[in-house]
This record gives C-alpha cells, structure tokens and sequence, in this order.
C-alpha cells in the first residue's frame, strides 16, 4: 500500500512542483536557469507519466 501511495501521491505532487520550478527558472534572464528549469521540465514529466505507466502495467497483467 505504502508504494501505490508513493506512485499515485507523492509522485503527481512532485510533478506540480517541478513544473513550479519550470516555469520560475524559465523566467529568470541567466543562462544557467534556463538549462535548469529544463531539468525540472524532464523531472515533472517523469513524475506525472509514472502513475500512467503504472496503470497501463497494472491493466496488462
């Protein structure tokens, strides 16, 4: 149980803070916070697909 509540909780809300973080860095004018909120870009859309990717898994077995 512990891990369904890590994949479908946690893991969404770390995508909404990243995406946060996104859209904070891409609006700073210096080089390296542009590169960094594509960072943040990569890591929200890992967290907010997992769930996703775990129900087409669960849906398979």
């Amino acid at each position: 149980m512990a891990a369904l509540g890590f994949f479908f909780i946690n893991l969404p809300c770390l995508a909404i803070v990243s995406f946060t973080c996104f859209a904070a860095c891409r609006a700073q004018q210096h080089r390296v916070f542009k590169g960094l909120a594509y960072v943040f870009l990569s890591v929200g859309i890992a967290c907010g697909l997992t769930p996703v990717a775990m129900l087409i898994w669960a849906a398979t077995l």
